[in-house]
């Protein structure tokens, strides 16, 4: 078997890998444009290094794909083992995925490391960089009473406002939630930055996984106000997509759609991530649900300073 084979394999088995990981998510974000590395010991694969793996200006580079939040390393770990022995394990893994990945001939690296890898050393002593990264995200919804008396008054207070005049559907089409989307970030002077053709393959494989679900706020006449798209594996739901109405904006839809989704998820996950942001107005309302923040890594190395440069004046964006 090829090693992309192999890890779909391993995907079945294995549920410590993320879901932006999964070669099921993969196959939705980058059909035809992905691949993996692998290293083993005694036969069994220990470490993992899925990757996207575009070509801009002609050069190859290894990118983040679309509505992705984490990509990169999933590494095999023992729960017991003492921290000296996990971090000489990791640098074994990690150098050695690094030294596949070099041997790719690329011109660019550049991925976001999920949560559970906090330890860039190894990468750091090849001559990569790291930019930390913030997300919030709700520990152990399990409780959603527990979870809502952590809520700001603020939020609460939303919440009690619109559950009186708002209702929850579950049944919006992934069209509708796409054009609505759409639509509001016109109404702020934005451009949608996904094709709908992805939003679609991604909708359509979270539905195949049991694993995604589309929240609409609607009104007494069956208006939009709000609308989130949430997928999840069993370690923790991601609120992907998140469309308020500007015209609704005081209706507390944005904050009841968020609530909804969580006592939604409360029996098939563990955490709920909002996906963060580094937008300071963004990051204030996020704080306001009770939530933690959690730093994550983004780890990147330019191969060509001819390369660089032009990166640096047609393309790169934060």
């Amino acid at each position: 078997m090829t090693d992309k084979e192999r890890y779909r394999e391993l995907c079945k088995e294995e549920k410590s890998i993320p879901l932006f990981c999964q070669d099921w998510w993969m196959d939705a974000v980058c059909p035809n444009e992905w691949d993996v590395l692998l290293t083993e010991e005694k036969g069994e694969i220990v470490g993992a290094l899925p990757y996207h793996l575009r070509k801009k200006f002609g050069f190859r580079c290894v990118v983040q794909p679309q509505l992705t939040q984490y990509n990169g390393i999933w590494i095999k770990r023992d729960p017991v083992t003492v921290d000296n022995i996990r971090l000489s394990n990791e640098k074994k893994v990690f150098n050695e995925l690094i030294t596949q990945l070099e041997h790719l001939e690329l011109s660019f690296y550049q991925q976001c490391f999920h949560l559970s890898i906090t330890n860039w050393l190894p990468f750091y002593w090849r001559g990569y960089k790291q930019t930390t990264r913030y997300t919030y995200l709700i520990n152990n919804i399990a409780n959603p009473k527990s979870i809502f008396s952590r809520f700001s008054p603020a939020k609460q207070r939303q919440i009690r406002k619109s559950e009186g005049k708002l209702h929850l559907s579950l049944d919006m089409k992934p069209d509708e939630f796409y054009n609505h989307h759409k639509q509001t970030l016109k109404k702020r002077g934005n451009e949608i930055s996904y094709p709908y053709e992805l939003f679609f393959h991604v909708y359509k494989a979270a539905q195949e996984h049991n694993a995604g679900q589309l929240f609409a706020i609607k009104d007494g006449k069956e208006t939009i106000h709000s609308c989130l798209f949430t997928v999840w594996d069993n370690a923790s739901a991601y609120a992907l997509l998140y469309s308020i109405a500007p015209e609704y904006a005081s209706s507390g839809a944005s904050t009841l759609v968020i609530w909804e989704a969580i006592k939604f998820l409360a029996n098939k996950t563990r955490d709920f991530d909002f996906e963060g942001s580094m937008v300071e107005g963004i990051e204030n309302s996020y704080r306001q649900f009770g939530t933690i923040q959690k730093p994550y890594l983004r780890i990147e190395k330019y191969y060509s300073w001819f390369f660089k440069l032009l990166y640096s004046i047609y393309y790169r964006r934060d």
